[in-house]
């Protein structure tokens, strides 16, 4: 029955192509347009978001900041053995005369926090900074 539809069609529509070739023939596959640039794939977004400097700079202030806590804690784990040593001290101090103010508000302020605690920390232990 499909069949004779088919052969129907080229009575009804002369430009109806009936087989493969003439469909081809009739109707040329359409040249490819020209290709826009690849969209991005995730691994280069995160390369691209990885190289903002913006984003590294509060990354590398955001680590310093740790590195203030993480000597913070092993002053206050120390001085609870009864063994605080003078060198943790000095790295401590070392810490708090090389950080800067953070342009993010929110990291400043929490830097801020933290430099407070160490200068304090020092202070007990008259270590000037």
């Amino acid at each position: 029955m499909a069949r004779t539809l088919v052969n129907a069609l080229p009575k009804v529509l002369p430009s109806f192509p009936v087989s493969k070739a003439d469909a081809v023939a009739a109707h040329p596959q359409p040249q490819a347009a020209p290709t826009a640039q690849p969209m991005p794939t995730v691994a280069m977004l995160v390369t691209l978001a990885a190289a903002d400097p913006t984003i590294e700079r509060r990354r590398r202030e955001a680590k310093k900041a740790g590195e203030g806590l993480e000597m913070l804690e092993t002053v206050h784990r120390e001085l609870l053995a009864g063994t605080l040593d003078e060198c943790a001290l000095q790295d401590l101090a070392e810490w708090a005369r090389a950080i800067d103010t953070p342009e993010d508000p929110v990291l400043a302020e929490i830097m801020r926090d933290i430099d407070l605690r160490v200068r304090v920390e020092l202070a007990k232990y008259d270590v000037e900074v």
